[in-house]
């Protein structure tokens, strides 16, 4: 990948680039707005949502991924899009393996939803991936827009359900994820 790239969208110009450290409290910002609409679609109250994303918790996760981007290693990969005011609106992580490669999240603003942006920080991402295995990824069950998405970009569900104490609300209600495989890395339009 080149240090940068540059995606126009129709709100505003974006630049693609690799997080550094400094990134983490724009990347949690982020994460966290743009998951409390889908944790509302998966049958959260606004409390259990409120009380999930309290600003300790949030501070906490931005503490933590700032350590952990310091800790990357080339296998490691996260990406994330700054608009032209340096704001952060959308990222994708991603891991490189020898057996697999697993995407961790794509997140999009919902404003720049639609925009293409977020299949462009897929595409970048999956350059960097290895091209020899297959890609695994995680969504929650009841995410029909993401799994919508991941099956346009040539994802199918495996038919494994999981539940993950991450995603438990303060009465312990966990959110089911579904596991979705790509096949060997296939050339896409975009990838040029």
């Amino acid at each position: 990948m080149e240090d940068k790239i540059y995606f126009e969208t129709k709100p505003k110009k974006i630049e693609i680039l690799r997080a550094i450290p400094n990134d983490a409290q724009g990347i949690q910002l982020l994460v966290t707005e743009s998951s409390k609409g889908m944790y509302k679609l998966c049958g959260w109250s606004a409390e259990e949502i409120a009380d999930h994303f309290n600003p300790n918790k949030i501070e906490e996760g931005a503490t933590k991924l700032k350590k952990s981007i310091t800790a990357f290693t080339e296998a490691d990969i996260l990406l994330i899009a700054r608009d032209e005011d340096r704001r952060i609106v959308g990222c994708c992580f991603a891991e490189k393996n020898k057996d697999n490669n697993r995407i961790e999240a794509v997140y999009v603003l919902s404003e720049f939803q639609g925009t293409g942006l977020s299949d462009r920080l897929f595409y970048e991402v999956y350059k960097l991936l290895n091209p020899d295995v297959i890609t695994i990824l995680d969504v929650f069950s009841l995410n029909s827009k993401a799994i919508n998405f991941y099956n346009r970009l040539g994802f199918s569900e495996t038919g494994k359900k999981t539940f993950d104490e991450r995603y438990s609300n303060s009465t312990g209600k966990m959110l089911e994820i579904t596991e979705m495989i790509l096949p060997l890395q296939k050339k896409h339009n975009n990838t040029k």
